[in-house]
């Protein structure tokens, strides 16, 4: 770090390398840590790695998405990156930017003025120390905001996953109750064909009975009125015409 609180270009530039993806080569974007060897990686390529391999890219080790954390520290790295950037020259990374030039719409810093001469013909301001802490202080506001969208969608994808699950549920539901009424379709089908079935026996029954009824008090009145062989033999002639078989 130089003599007025600046952090030199090569060290931001090197502490940008620790948190990059090894997949993609960008800053990890919504990053993840292997638990078993700590590679940073984005959200995003380490689930389409594992959707097609089941180990580490880094150290082969078996793993599943849950094996790659959320990894705080390189948001937090992120978002310190952003403000030292802010507070380096883009032309001189050793010089911190005191002028801002209204030409170009940039900040710089004196060498590129003085050394380099690029914007002595260019209407430019002074930036004080309170302003420049406006710059730090919007660039820490810019992540928190980042921050904030992160997190909302974490939320958002949470939210959505429970929704699916709920729908799923439902779905799931329905088709219980088609099979619920499917079936109760079944058993109503099959009580009224029992109920038809016994209905159609009941008659028969009674059917018989009035037959019977009809016989019995026939011959009983014949009984009654008998008087010689020739009588009773004809009852029994009736008698034999409805009962098929001698009873025991």
């Amino acid at each position: 770090m130089s003599q007025d609180g600046v952090i030199p270009l090569v060290e931001i530039d090197s502490l940008s390398k620790e948190i990059e993806c090894i997949m993609c080569l960008n800053t990890a974007n919504d990053s993840r840590m292997c638990i078993h060897c700590s590679v940073i990686v984005c959200a995003k390529c380490i689930e389409i790695w594992i959707s097609k391999q089941k180990t580490c890219p880094h150290c082969f080790h078996p793993v599943q998405e849950t094996d790659f954390v959320k990894c705080r520290l390189v948001d937090k790295i992120i978002e310190f990156i952003e403000v030292a950037k802010s507070n380096i020259c883009s032309n001189h990374a050793k010089e911190t930017p005191r002028v801002y030039c209204s030409t170009c719409k940039k900040y710089v810093c004196f060498e590129c003025i003085v050394t380099d001469g690029q914007h002595v013909d260019h209407d430019y301001k002074y930036i004080d120390e309170d302003y420049r802490k406006i710059i730090s202080l919007n660039h820490k506001l810019l992540g928190f905001l980042r921050k904030r969208r992160k997190n909302n969608q974490d939320n958002l994808t949470t939210l959505e996953l429970s929704i699916q699950v709920l729908l799923n549920d439902h779905n799931d539901n329905i088709n219980r109750a088609n099979t619920v009424q499917q079936t109760t379709e079944l058993l109503i089908k099959e009580t009224q064909r029992l109920f038809d079935n016994y209905q159609q026996k009941k008659q028969a029954y009674v059917d018989v009975i009035k037959i019977d009824e009809m016989i019995i008090k026939d011959i009983e009145q014949r009984l009654s009125e008998s008087q010689n062989l020739s009588d009773q033999e004809e009852i029994l002639q009736i008698l034999q015409e409805h009962i098929p078989s001698m009873p025991e």
